[in-house]
């Protein structure tokens, strides 16, 4: 799928081509050849990943709150002074550790490289309970427990081994509700293929139809790895019910997001435009949304709050020709960082709009 995205307000504008280039493709290509050495015997031969620049990780308070752990792996673009030219993350158990992983490996820098071209590397980062300085507590849990199959499902369903979490997307609290301070619920339900891709995603019940496509829009963005049944990939059926308030783990705002939220509900005028910014901030990891069942060429308008820390915050749709593929926009915005936005060179909050054309 290729995407043209355009920050634009006013006469600014600001645009780029992701998903169809040949180095996106190189990258990949790159990626599964470094997952595929991970998983061969250890080699004096093999380099080993060294920073200049260490990153800086910090274990997100709502996660550790919970009591959550889990690994993210990030794939890296690394150019040739050591720099981080493209992220992609292969494996996350929860979008709060994506973002802290994410937002503390764009900080990194490595040794520059005497190759030409930019090299690419996969990287681990783990996230435990920390009880004290250097320690991990012993009790931490996965963020989500991958159920057994129902017996009530069609043989063909009924699973051995469940599928396997790749990646979990994040929910958007629909802004108008939130503002609000409307609480509800959305149970979904979502049909994984042999390849651990979802194929099909439906609302089951929903306590508003905003709480309803939020959720759809999050689960159909999930990424798996298959189901197993007689030692072969299979076919899977998934059910989630989401929980949309402020004390729920994954729907509950960050500091930042509940400081903005007061100010758009006092009417504060408390955001910066882009043309008050010293420069326009460039996207510094941006995944695709998941495309959309119909799969036409459809056009999608975003705004967002990017806060001092190049965080995207309650995002909200402007505008769009399918709704399905505007709500998995949304999705896919929320995961975005970019530069921090500034005025005289000190960080500001920004409200902003992204317009997306799939094509």
């Amino acid at each position: 799928m290729k995407i043209m995205y355009l920050m634009a307000i006013t006469a600014l504008m600001y645009s780029q081509t992701w998903a169809g280039s040949m180095l996106n493709g190189d990258f990949l290509t790159c990626l599964e050849q470094q997952k595929r050495l991970s998983l061969s015997p250890p080699s004096p031969d093999r380099p080993v990943l060294s920073y200049v620049i260490k990153p800086k990780i910090i274990y997100p308070h709502n996660i550790q709150e919970f009591g959550n752990k889990g690994d993210v792996e990030l794939g890296l673009l690394i150019d040739k002074m050591g720099h981080i030219e493209r992220i992609k993350v292969l494996e996350s158990i929860h979008p709060d550790l994506e973002q802290a992983a994410v937002q503390g490996i764009l900080h990194a820098q490595f040794p520059p490289s005497n190759d030409t071209e930019a090299r690419c590397a996969i990287q681990k980062v783990g996230f435990g309970i920390q009880k004290n300085i250097g320690s991990i507590g012993p009790n931490a849990v996965d963020p989500f427990k991958m159920p057994k199959a129902s017996k009530k499902l069609p043989e063909h369903l009924q699973y051995d081994e469940p599928p396997v979490i790749k990646v979990a997307a994040p929910l958007v609290y629909p802004l108008n509700l939130l503002q609000k301070n409307q609480k509800g619920k959305a149970k979904i339900y979502v049909l994984i293929d042999p390849t651990g891709k979802v194929l099909k995603s439906e609302v089951l019940s929903a306590s508003s139809p905003e709480f309803g496509l939020a959720a759809k829009a999050s689960f159909q963005s999930w990424e798996f790895y298959p189901a197993k049944k007689d030692h072969e990939n299979s076919w899977s059926v998934m059910t989630k019910e989401y929980d949309f308030n402020l004390f729920n783990r994954d729907s509950r705002l960050s500091a930042s997001a509940i400081q903005i939220l007061e100010n758009i509900k006092k009417n504060k005028k408390d955001f910066s435009t882009l043309t008050e910014l010293d420069y326009i901030p460039k996207p510094l990891y941006a995944p695709m949304p998941a495309k959309s069942k119909d799969g036409s060429k459809n056009y999608v308008q975003i705004e967002f709050y990017l806060d001092k820390d190049g965080l995207v915050q309650l995002p909200k749709l402007l505008s769009y020709d399918a709704e399905e593929q505007g709500w998995l926009a949304l999705t896919a915005i929320k995961r975005w960082q970019f530069e921090v936005p500034k005025i005289n060179g000190q960080p500001v909050i920004a409200k902003l709009v992204l317009p997306l054309q799939f094509q």
